[in-house]
């Protein structure tokens, strides 16, 4: 038997607190290795784990064994592993659980997949063989049930057994073939991009660029773990100072890893970056197909990418020679997971770097609090850019009080006499606006002036929004629909009217406005369909478009030349949410927003209506001053108790019966404040969660508060194991809580 040892301990896609223990067979004595993934008995099915480790000896008789090993090499070295654990100590998840987060989809597989490799037309005996083999070229292997979910009531089975017993497809519970088959037709057929592309030249770096790069030069080339905190205003070059560091890192030989935001929203970058590095770069993301996902992971894991972009889940990338990696617009809170395992993109970023030993960037013109903090500690190195290249002023901010005018301040108007001219003179010299609401539709929701019914979704505590392009109202939580009713359903009155407004309603209003103008609107109901984004963005880009409306997509890493004037419709809007980080959010999405205006020769304009124009986060975005609203909200977060002076731990707990969670939450809270009297651990709540009902689930939820963060998660593990199990109700932890609706 082998010197690992005779069983393996294996990582299971289950809340299970330990690795599992499984003979290793005779077959596989010598061959198996940590960070392989094999196929194990769990119950009565068979599921895909990742073995993590070997023992002499087993803690109990009788052990199953393993079934088969699905891969012929480590898939997954220590570096990827250690990280998963980590992750999986911190979050309060199991090691299981967290390899599955980390894994795309094709390779955590839990039953029979189906391949499709290179077919004779002789193997078609019929439009459906054609169909099943196009759809597994297309989407990457599929199981059996995915493909009967496909092609409902029409033969599958005999499709498929046809076409493996004409090796049109393989049909098994095993990836390898099928990475084999990746890997030949890439050597075969390098990718264009690397045969006819040059690399683009970098552009002559600003002085304070070449102070920033020089800074962080000894330990670009010799490596070593920082975090680099890079604070520079927007339009300063940020990005051009990520790209020449990852030209030093990539001159060692070595892989560069950014995480963005939303990777959709910041087509300019990937330009970028595959002019600067041609047919080295690697794109990781939620919108990709299966099969792109997975064709794109090996070639990072094959070190065919020396260059890899993604959004959040882009942090577990299989780059085993990472120099470096950048986290852009780190502030933002897309980096948060909000399902399953909810870790942090960004934290996770830099829990990576300490673990292989390079240097971490985060870069933003409105960063964190918590980040901010850690530079101003010491425990991050602060780099700074205050100027915009080629000496561009920052866009004027002027702030507009809708108190003084009574009709906007109602709703009855959306733009305010300044906005509307300023977006009439913009149009008349043929330059391009953007309008900024953070909320789409047509209208917040629907009353009856009659009797004030509020039209609610019967899945969730929440009204429904109007949207009129589909005269419908929508649950923008769990998707309900409904036409809108003729009458008002509480007394049959007709006098059922829209309040509020969206980028919908905007975009409504500025056509009827300005009827000459070539509007555009990016939103996530324009958006829906596949590349949607990024053609709305190139039109935009190319001046196609004299205004566009949006929602946050519109802030987000665009650099468009044409865009001299910037508003902002409500910029109050988010002040008032049950969330601590309400208004560092605000501020950062204002001037985020502003600082789109004026990036190129023609100075910037940015106009911003708000009901409550002396609030202290207005003051700073009009100077754009990040230091000055810091310094106030964290004398707020110091007297309060909130990061990043405390830390916080969100239990959620939710079932189908609201007095059976109610109960669950109360019993819980008390079981807690017994066992944690002792312990530097605040215990908040329970309370009904601010969305009390949603998808049919009612929800509580209890918050963990304190300076010691090993007591916090101690107490957080100890919430989940006094929970009893069943169905009646469950317990989600969410460690460093960004949403807590």
């Amino acid at each position: 038997m082998d010197a690992r040892g005779k069983y393996a301990l294996v990582a299971v896609p289950a809340p299970l607190q330990e690795p599992l223990t499984y003979a290793v067979p005779e077959a596989l004595a010598g061959r198996l290795q940590a960070g392989m993934r094999v196929l194990v008995p769990l119950g009565r099915r068979r599921v895909t784990g990742v073995v993590v480790g070997f023992q002499r000896e087993s803690p109990v008789a009788g052990v199953k064994e393993v079934s088969e090993a699905l891969d012929d090499e480590v898939l997954f070295d220590r570096a990827f592993l250690d990280l998963c654990r980590w992750a999986a100590d911190y979050y309060v998840a199991s090691l299981g659980e967290m390899l599955a987060t980390a894994l795309p989809p094709l390779l955590r597989t839990e039953s029979r997949v189906v391949a499709a490799f290179a077919a004779d037309p002789e193997s078609f005996h019929g439009d459906l063989d054609r169909e099943v083999l196009d759809a597994l070229r297309k989407r990457g292997p599929l199981t059996p049930a995915a493909l009967g979910r496909l092609f409902p009531r029409r033969g599958v089975k005999s499709a498929l057994d046809r076409l493996a017993a004409a090796g049109a497809v393989t049909l098994g519970e095993r990836l390898r073939g099928h990475v084999r088959e990746a890997r030949r037709r890439k050597a075969a057929r390098p990718e264009r991009a690397a045969e006819t592309a040059v690399p683009g030249a970098a552009p002559v770096l600003t002085r304070e660029q070449q102070r920033v790069l020089g800074s962080m030069e000894a330990r670009l080339r010799d490596g070593g773990f920082e975090t680099l905190l890079l604070h520079g205003v927007t339009g300063s070059g940020k990005t051009e100072v990520y790209l020449q560091a990852m030209e030093r890192v990539r001159s060692r030989g070595l892989q560069s890893l950014v995480l963005v935001p939303e990777i959709a929203l910041t087509p300019q970058l990937l330009d970028r970056l595959e002019a600067r590095f041609p047919g080295d770069v690697a794109v990781l993301h939620s919108r990709l197909t299966g099969a792109e996902r997975w064709r794109q992971w090996w070639r990072i894991a094959q070190g065919l990418a020396r260059v890899v972009v993604g959004a959040r889940s882009a942090v577990f990338a299989p780059a085993r020679a990472l120099g470096l990696i950048v986290v852009d617009e780190e502030h933002d809170y897309s980096y948060k997971q909000e399902e399953g395992v909810r870790y942090h993109g960004r934290d996770l970023a830099v829990v990576r770097g300490r673990i292989v030993g390079c240097p971490v960037i985060l870069g933003s013109a409105t960063p964190s609090v918590e980040s901010y903090h850690n530079a101003r500690s010491g425990r991050y190195r602060m780099l700074e850019l205050t100027e915009r290249v080629e000496a561009r002023p920052m866009p004027a901010v002027e702030i507009v009080d809708l108190k003084s005018r009574p009709g906007q301040a109602a709703g009855e108007k959306l733009f305010s006499e300044p906005l509307l001219r300023a977006l009439r003179e913009n149009h008349e010299q043929g330059l391009q606006s953007l309008i900024f609401l953070n909320r789409r539709g047509f209208a917040s929701f629907l009353q009856c002036w009659a009797c004030g019914f509020v039209v609610q979704c019967p899945r969730c505590s929440i009204s429904l929004t109007y949207h009129l392009g589909r005269h419908s109202a929508f649950c923008h939580h769990c998707d309900f629909r409904q036409r809108k009713p003729d009458a008002c359903p509480g007394c049959g009155n007709l006098s059922l009217s829209e309040v509020g407004a969206g980028t919908e309603r905007v975009e409504h209003e500025l056509r009827r406005l300005l009827p000459k103008a070539r509007i555009g609107r990016m939103d996530r109901d324009t958006t829906g369909p596949r590349g949607a984004q990024e053609r709305i963005f190139r039109s935009w880009e190319k001046g196609e478009l004299d205004i566009l409306v949006g929602t946050q997509m519109v802030a987000k890493g665009h650099d468009v030349g044409g865009v001299t004037l910037v508003g902002v419709i409500l910029a109050d809007s988010s002040l008032n949410l049950p969330d601590f980080r309400a208004v560092e959010k605000t501020f950062q999405i204002i001037s985020q927003v502003a600082g789109r205006a004026g990036r190129a020769l023609r100075p910037g304009r940015v106009i911003v209506q708000t009901l409550v124009p002396g609030h202290y986060c207005f003051g700073p975005a009009r100077g754009h001053d990040y230091p000055a609203f810091f310094a106030t909200e964290t004398e707020f977060r110091r007297e309060l108790g909130y990061p990043p002076f405390q830390h916080l731990v969100h239990l959620r707990i939710d079932g189908a019966d609201g007095d059976k969670v109610a109960r669950s939450a109360r019993d819980l809270a008390r079981d807690l404040r017994r066992r944690e009297a002792r312990e530097p651990v605040e215990i908040l709540g329970p309370a009904p969660a601010p969305i009390a009902r949603l998808r049919n689930r009612y929800r509580w939820q209890i918050l963990l508060k304190g300076a010691n963060r090993p007591a916090l998660l101690a107490a957080a593990r100890r919430a989940v194991a006094l929970m009893p199990r069943g169905r009646a109700a469950r317990i989600h932890v969410d460690v460093d809580p960004y949403n807590m609706l």
